[in-house]
């Protein structure tokens, strides 16, 4: 996945609806807030196709916000190319927001409109028409029949959060940028998400996911990069990342020779080499699965930081 992105047939996508090569971007050159700074991102390089759901992952400050807004052009002055649905970003005008979906952690919604107006505002627009058999369906998918014609200050974020969805999608566009899409939703109305997500990449479409849930990203996405410090430090399978950087083991519980309890994170090895060590018995052994954040927490801390190159981008 370095050089081409991979849909999720395995088969190298010749073209992406997201191209970004070298892309390297400096608020200084915007006289911005972090100007004399050193650059918020740097030689960034990663493509999403069609029928792929890509995770960008990485703490807080990494740079994932940023490099955000220049997709959707919200951000201009960058270095390096970025190409969305087959064209040079910079040869967009407004007409790209008919081509792209933006589902924002915070929604960002007309409080004082009722859930209906929101939706018919932003298709207008968009100038595309909008019929209310779609909007209906799409309204009873996520529970919103009852609340859509009442004003949405009066909503929950979690309904919020769903009328904010379904606006991202309604138009069906190719290209989806979400940003946490299941924030402040229970877990019904998350699998209700993710189901949909999930069918937008079956359809076709080429989703770019931002989140610090490592769990939402191991399950839906295709492809994960790590952003650490304004550059990608690592990028591939979310399986691959978890073979390459994870650790599997087991938890031992039992009690010590003085009968207190205890537990332990042990290697495979230790439970086959013989008696444990600080156990004078074992009352449970459970399998430590390797997972996302066991990814997340290596590639972006100072193990890796030092490893120069180690699971880095050409």
């Amino acid at each position: 996945m370095n050089a081409e992105s991979m849909n999720p047939s395995g088969k190298a996508a010749p073209n992406p609806l997201i191209r970004v090569r070298h892309l390297t971007f400096s608020y200084e050159d915007t006289g911005g807030k972090e100007a004399g700074g050193s650059p918020t991102l740097s030689d960034l390089s990663f493509s999403v196709a069609a029928g792929e759901i890509f995770g960008f992952l990485g703490p807080s400050g990494a740079g994932k916000s940023t490099t955000q807004k220049i997709l959707y052009r919200l951000l201009h002055r960058y270095q390096g190319e970025v190409y969305v649905d087959g064209r040079d970003l910079r040869s967009w005008n407004s007409s790209i927001y008919a081509r792209i979906g933006i589902g924002f952690e915070t929604p960002n919604l007309y409080t004082r409109l009722t859930g209906r107006e929101n939706l018919l505002f932003t298709a207008a627009l968009r100038g595309f028409p909008l019929e209310t058999d779609r909007l209906d369906e799409a309204v009873a998918r996520l529970g919103l029949t009852d609340a859509i014609d009442t004003r949405v200050e009066t909503w929950s974020k979690g309904m919020r959060m769903r009328l904010a969805f379904i606006r991202a999608v309604l138009h069906r566009p190719p290209i989806l940028f979400l940003d946490e899409p299941t924030s402040g939703l229970d877990p019904h109305w998350a699998r209700r998400i993710k189901d949909w997500i999930l069918e937008l990449r079956n359809g076709g479409s080429g989703i770019f996911i931002t989140t610090h849930a490592m769990e939402l990203a191991d399950e839906l996405c295709d492809s994960v990069g790590f952003l650490v410090e304004g550059r990608l430090v690592a990028i591939d399978a979310p399986a691959s990342l978890k073979k390459r950087f994870g650790r599997p083991g087991i938890v031992v519980t039992g009690s010590d020779e003085n009968g207190d309890h205890r537990t332990a994170n042990l290697e495979y090895r230790d439970l086959l080499d013989g008696p444990v060590r600080g156990f004078s018995s074992i009352s449970r052994v459970v399998n430590r699965e390797v997972n996302l954040e066991q990814v997340f927490l290596t590639v972006t801390g100072h193990r890796l930081d030092r490893a120069a190159g180690a699971g880095s981008l050409p």
